[in-house]
């Protein structure tokens, strides 16, 4: 009689763990999508803000560093321009969607009157964010293409544009305040809007690497791209969920601008650790973020313009070639 009440017991006991197990399944809320803090995160700020998706759970922010693995693991991601392509090529199931956000890099100089143009950057030592990242691509192209040497290292070279790389565009601008204070010349790198609170106090913008780009490619817009996203095949294939998510995607540049003093604040709510937590940003500042939606169709071109150019620099960052045409949702 024991023996069978411990079944009994031992059943019902697996049962409830089945029930519990199927109540929480995670799969029963949609599809999961994953965009790293940052600027990044400005690519579906509307999203963020309640314009939701049936079939898709709300955008989780996490730390930008934690991307990579991330994207593999979700649905539906925002990542680096050049992640999507190296993740495709490493044999990952992702399909280019498009690319939300254009470049939002600017050059700035602490006591650097005498720098007019790229080739006045020989000989100069430069801060900058995002080694081995979009960021630092699109420099070292433009350097590479202006004929200048590219060097790393804490000090300037004759010569050379040396670069020394920082984690984050706040301590690129503590650089430079340093160096203006001291009387000295720095040159920087870094995004939007980080750069819009280093002008107010007191640095001076002396590129736009988006303009810059355009000119070296021979591009109809202004940028590159920068940020995309990808989804994987069992998404791509559900016509009802890619078609509400390219509308809100579609609809956000406009969001941005619109609902610019609130930006920081929509971030911040969904990942309260963000770089942009109590910040406050102007509709201007914003649109030098060049956020807006192109669909993989419309914009593969200027997209392989990245890659080939990363190419030129690191091929391993992209898995070594260009995707082939699967890799496009839309074709």
């Amino acid at each position: 009689m024991k023996r069978k009440i411990f079944a009994l017991a031992v059943a019902a006991a697996v049962l409830f763990t089945l029930a519990f197990a199927a109540g929480c399944d995670t799969d029963t809320d949609g599809y999961t999508f994953v965009v790293p803090d940052g600027a990044p995160a400005l690519g579906v700020v509307n999203i963020l803000d309640g314009t939701a998706i049936d079939g898709v759970e709300k955008p989780e922010i996490v730390p930008s560093n934690t991307i990579s693995t991330r994207a593999v693991q979700a649905d539906i991601a925002v990542v680096p321009a050049n992640l999507a392509a190296n993740l495709y090529n490493q044999g990952q199931d992702v399909k280019l969607v498009g690319t939300l956000t254009h470049g939002n890099l600017y050059v700035l100089g602490a006591n650097a009157d005498d720098v007019e143009q790229l080739s006045d950057l020989e000989g100069k030592l430069v801060c900058s964010i995002g080694q081995n990242s979009v960021p630092d691509f699109v420099f070292r192209k433009l350097l590479a293409d202006a004929g200048l040497e590219y060097a790393t290292g804490d000090a300037a070279q004759a010569g050379k544009v040396t670069v020394r790389y920082f984690a984050n565009g706040s301590e690129v601008v503590q650089q430079l305040i340093q160096a203006k204070n001291s009387g000295s010349a720095l040159i920087g790198v870094l995004a939007e809007p980080a750069v819009t609170n280093a002008k107010d106090k007191g640095l001076s913008e002396l590129f736009d690497l988006q303009a810059l780009w355009q000119k070296a490619s021979g591009g109809e817009v202004k940028g590159y791209s920068q940020a995309v996203l990808i989804v994987k095949s069992k998404v791509a294939e559900d016509e009802a969920v890619m078609s509400a998510l390219i509308s809100a995607l579609e609809a956000n540049g406009d969001f941005v601008i619109e609902n610019s003093e609130r930006v920081a604040e929509i971030i911040a709510a969904a990942y309260p650790q963000s770089s942009f937590a109590g910040q406050t940003f102007g509709a201007a500042t914003l649109e030098r973020c060049n956020c807006g939606f192109v669909s993989a169709a419309d914009g593969r071109q200027a997209y392989e313009t990245m890659l080939n150019a990363i190419m030129d620099i690191n091929p391993q960052a992209i898995g070594g070639k260009l995707p082939d045409v699967d890799f496009y949702y839309g074709g």
